[in-house]
């Protein structure tokens, strides 16, 4: 774990947050990035916190992603 970047500071200035991603190519992953993001205005920083999940644990969490998504779905329908 890439903890030494829990105080960094963005190039522009802000300190830098502990966010997870939803990607399905780093599903689960959490890094440390600025909360301008997507904001092309600055440079952003970018580092990950943890290393990638294990195979079977991304099957598992996309699998649980899929069904809150289908429960969501249904109670829209009510």
């Amino acid at each position: 774990m890439d903890e030494a970047h829990a105080n960094s500071i963005c190039y522009c200035g802000i300190l830098v947050a502990l966010w997870t991603s939803w990607s399905n190519d780093n599903l689960g992953r959490r890094f440390f990035g600025c909360q301008n993001y997507g904001d092309r205005r600055y440079f952003h920083f970018f580092a990950w916190f943890d290393n990638l999940m294990s195979p079977r644990a991304r099957i598992v969490i996309i699998g649980l992603l899929k069904k809150v998504k289908e429960i969501e779905r249904e109670r829209k329908k009510e």
